[in-house]
């Protein structure tokens, strides 16, 4: 039976690695009977890459109204695609890491309505996730929302988001009980649950890992990925750019510009002192929430006898705007913009000059053209003094 992988994420489990891995290698995919179709329509702010978004793509009219019709259209579309794909190939792939969240509000029943076309067109549905400890999640959930600028979780601080705003979205947290309704849908056979963890991935690489679940070698013919995508910003670095985000004089252009800086000085967050934007005590309390939920997940959906995340929970200094890194890393940020706009000026200063010199030739030539007895003049004379 024809297979269609439907890979779901969750939000901040290297998606967007592994999107660009299957783009970078569509045609060796293709060799092998895969096929990783590129989307066919654009979405606002939404990475091409993600060819399952028009599953749950959100439309909205000029109006600001939601496009029920335009929303069945991207979905009439985009499974048509699908099922021309499955005339040359065995096993399609979809990959979007909002499936995840919008099963638990706003699309529901796309699971269901999946498997409906699934058994009109006869193909079976595999659903690959993959899971990180719920603190880890929620961590790189509200600084992924300070990076872009998304919703009013951008201008939250850690605290602020961890003692109130998840809670408008909790249901992403409790993976027991999501599982458990997309098993209703496609049966637990066909759910693949997978740890955020470098240590349990095959070959310890996330790629190596997802392409061995969906039945391949990454190094068989396969181009590896040059770098990791959508590294998440350093604590410093975040901070710098909630404060941004808050700033009513910057425009969403102007905030883009400052984070793509944040987020090559973010590279070096490594190098700093370890610390912790939670408490032990908080991150131990936050987790007990979800313990009973983790134990079912590790017995029922991985299955491997092994807990479902580590129980470990450093014991480090929480961070502090004020820490002793942050007047440096401040330092750095401003003069690598301050640095970008000289260069930039110098460079439009060059480019007007070079405009000048253009603009003063052509006048020159549109003043021999408007007087061209002179042009004859002088050749005249050029020739009279030759022969002299």
């Amino acid at each position: 039976m024809k297979t269609l992988y439907l890979h779901i994420g969750t939000p901040k489990t290297a998606t967007s690695s592994i999107q660009k891995f299957l783009t970078d290698n569509s045609e060796n995919l293709e060799k092998k009977g895969y096929c990783f179709p590129p989307s066919q329509y654009t979405y606002p702010k939404v990475n091409p890459r993600r060819n399952g978004h028009f599953l749950i793509a959100k439309v909205r009219d000029e109006n600001g109204k939601k496009d029920v019709e335009k929303e069945q259209w991207y979905w009439d579309e985009g499974m048509k695609q699908v099922r021309e794909k499955f005339e040359k190939f065995d096993q399609v792939i979809l990959s979007d890491e909002s499936i995840w969240y919008w099963l638990s509000y706003r699309k529901k029943s796309v699971l269901w309505d999946l498997q409906k076309e699934a058994e009109k067109d006869h193909f079976q549905i595999k659903v690959i996730v993959y899971l990180r400890r719920q603190d880890d999640f929620l961590l790189s959930r509200w600084n992924q929302f300070i990076k872009q600028n998304m919703s009013y979780v951008a201008k939250l601080t850690c605290d602020e988001y961890f003692n109130e705003g998840y809670k408008k979205e909790e249901k992403i947290f409790e993976y027991d009980r999501k599982l458990d309704e997309i098993a209703e849908v496609i049966g637990k056979e066909n759910l693949i649950v997978r740890r955020f963890e470098p240590k349990v991935w095959h070959n310890g690489s996330i790629i190596y890992d997802f392409m061995h679940e969906i039945g391949l070698d990454a190094e068989d013919g396969f181009r590896p990925l040059d770098e990791t995508v959508n590294l998440r910003l350093g604590k410093n670095e975040t901070e710098m750019k909630r404060l941004i985000n808050l700033n009513p004089d910057f425009d969403a252009k102007q905030i883009a510009y400052m984070g793509n800086f944040l987020r090559e000085i973010s590279k070096n967050e490594k190098k700093k002192e370890p610390a912790s934007m939670l408490s032990k005590e908080e991150v131990q309390q936050f987790l007990k929430k979800y313990a009973d939920g983790n134990k079912r997940v590790a017995e029922e959906y991985i299955g491997d006898g092994a807990p479902a995340f580590s129980e470990t929970v450093e014991d480090l200094p929480k961070w502090s705007p004020h820490n002793d890194a942050m007047p440096q890393d401040a330092f750095r940020f401003f003069t690598a913009v301050i640095a970008d706009i000289y260069r930039e000026n110098e460079e439009q200063k060059t480019e007007i000059r070079e405009l000048k010199k253009e603009v003063e030739s052509l006048k020159m030539f549109r003043d021999k053209i408007k007087h061209p007895s002179k042009i004859i003049l002088n050749k005249l004379t050029q020739k009279g003094c030759k022969e002299e």
